[in-house]
This record gives structure tokens, sequence and C-alpha cells, in this order.
């Protein structure tokens, strides 16, 4: 019994920073343009083996991994719109 919570306490810790960076990252708003899209070889049990590079207004880069569904939705170049409550930019939102 002692053995089964210390290996759900220990799950836990891996686990948990994971996700509360997706929380805060979904918490967040900004706007920026596709900088670089890269599919990573070798993840082939991931279901988020694509990354989609934005560079932000501000000047900063912000990676984010999705699905080849979602990276097909963003052309390089094109400016995007990310809003609060959502993890992914808004792929309507070109200009």
């Amino acid at each position: 019994m002692l053995e089964i919570l210390f290996d759900f306490f220990v799950d836990s810790l891996l686990i948990l920073p994971f996700l509360l960076k997706r929380k805060r990252e979904t918490r967040q708003e900004w706007s920026g343009i596709v900088e670089e899209k890269k599919a990573r070889a070798g993840h082939f049990l991931s279901k988020y083996a694509y990354t989609v590079v934005f560079r932000m207004d501000d000047g900063k880069s912000k990676k984010l991994r999705m699905g080849k569904d979602d990276s097909d939705l963003y052309r390089e170049g094109k400016r995007y719109l990310k809003r609060a409550g959502s993890y992914l930019p808004d792929s309507s939102s070109t200009s």
C-alpha cells in the first residue's frame, strides 16, 4: 500500500510541472509571426511531433508543440493572435 502511494506521489511530481506550464501558457495573450515550422524526427510515439516557432511582437520567440493537423493551419510569415483561454493561436486571425 505504501509503495502505491509513493509511486503516485513520484509520478505526480514528474507530471505536475508540465500541467502547470500548459495552464500558464493558456492564460497568456500575445500575437506573433510564424518564423519556422519543424517536424521532429524520432518522436513516433508522441502525438505532438510538430513544432511551430512564433516571433512575438516583443522580440521573443515562442515554440508550440502540436499535431500535424494543427501545424498545417499555420503559414510561415503570417501573423496570428493567441487569445487567453486557448493553447494555440487563432488560425483565422492572419493579417
